[in-house]
């Protein structure tokens, strides 16, 4: 058969978008667009940066470290001053400082099939597990960890009441993302063997802390309170998880909330700042313009193929 058959060649089809024909529009850069987009990023940004400042400092946020008072003992209490009313909902928080959960190892030390309830009986599937996979490196699937991987098997275990006289309802459900608890936890069925490490894999704190943070300083959300708070409240705390063993700080943190989410007022200082810059670089570069203004080439030359 002839190298020459079009059926057989390799050279793409004669169409617009193979033979990259298609049509488009590419802006000529000349000073007047430049300027005029600086300013006007600039004259947009720097109010929105200002109203998500605003915003971030309308959040509400008391936050206690707790590891320095309980040292070892399993059990202790703390109280938190709440001086201004925190409307409800409240968000009940525990923060760990110093924990990597973003380093690769550990992110990736999980097994998805597991935990969306399906059996897996090769020792190969678990890999990424690594290096918690199963009882003693036990190829036998009645030794693998369910949940295997570093993830379910550092997770974090104190309790906290919240009391103010008597103990506030600290509300449980809705802490974990909906699509998470609905596509990506499951038990596995009762005939699943394996070494049991956490009971329920629906179980909201499981699903909150299997979700990684990008960040060694990171809080998670324990409960939500759906009450306004104001006063002194004392909180007691089973001090289950050691964080000696990574130099970590344990803290509980009560927040608000608003349009924007938590107390962050980083996105509104970045929105700030990348507006001041293109500002002051659209006045400059109007001033250059006015004051010696640079010739331009006559734009007829980039029809090149006409």
């Amino acid at each position: 058969m002839s190298s020459k058959d079009p059926q057989h060649s390799k050279r793409p089809a004669n169409t617009a978008f193979k033979q990259q024909r298609l049509k488009a529009w590419e802006p000529i850069l000349t000073p007047a667009p430049v300027i005029i987009s600086f300013i006007i990023i600039g004259v947009i940004f720097i109010p929105i940066g200002a109203v998500m400042i605003n915003a971030s400092n309308s959040v509400i946020e008391h936050t206690v470290r707790y590891d320095d008072l309980c040292g070892k003992e399993p059990n202790c209490t703390t109280t938190i001053e709440v001086p201004k009313t925190m409307q409800a909902p409240v968000y009940f928080y525990y923060r760990l400082e110093n924990f990597y959960q973003n380093h690769r190892s550990y992110v990736k030390s999980r097994n998805d099939n597991q935990l969306r309830g399906e059996i897996v009986s090769a020792y190969k599937d678990l890999q990424d597990c690594e290096p918690f996979k199963s009882l003693d490196d036990s190829h036998d699937p009645q030794n693998f960890y369910l949940p295997c991987g570093l993830i379910a098997r550092s997770m974090f275990n104190d309790t906290f009441v919240l009391k103010q006289g008597t103990p506030i309802p600290l509300k449980k459900e809705g802490i974990a993302w909906t699509s998470d608890k609905e596509k990506k936890f499951k038990n596995p069925p009762a005939n699943a063997v394996g070494i049991r490490i956490i009971p329920d894999f629906e179980d909201e704190d499981f699903i909150v802390w299997m979700r990684t943070a990008g960040l060694p300083d990171f809080k998670k959300l324990y409960r939500i309170i759906e009450q306004d708070l104001q006063g002194t409240y004392t909180v007691d705390i089973q001090n289950n998880y050691n964080v000696s063993s990574f130099s970590g700080k344990k803290y509980i943190v009560l927040s608000t909330t608003s349009w924007i989410g938590g107390k962050n007022p980083f996105l509104g200082y970045a929105y700030i700042i990348v507006g001041i810059i293109c500002f002051v670089q659209g006045i400059v570069f109007l001033v250059k313009h006015k004051v010696s203004p640079r010739k331009l080439g006559d734009t007829k030359y980039l029809e090149w193929n006409k």
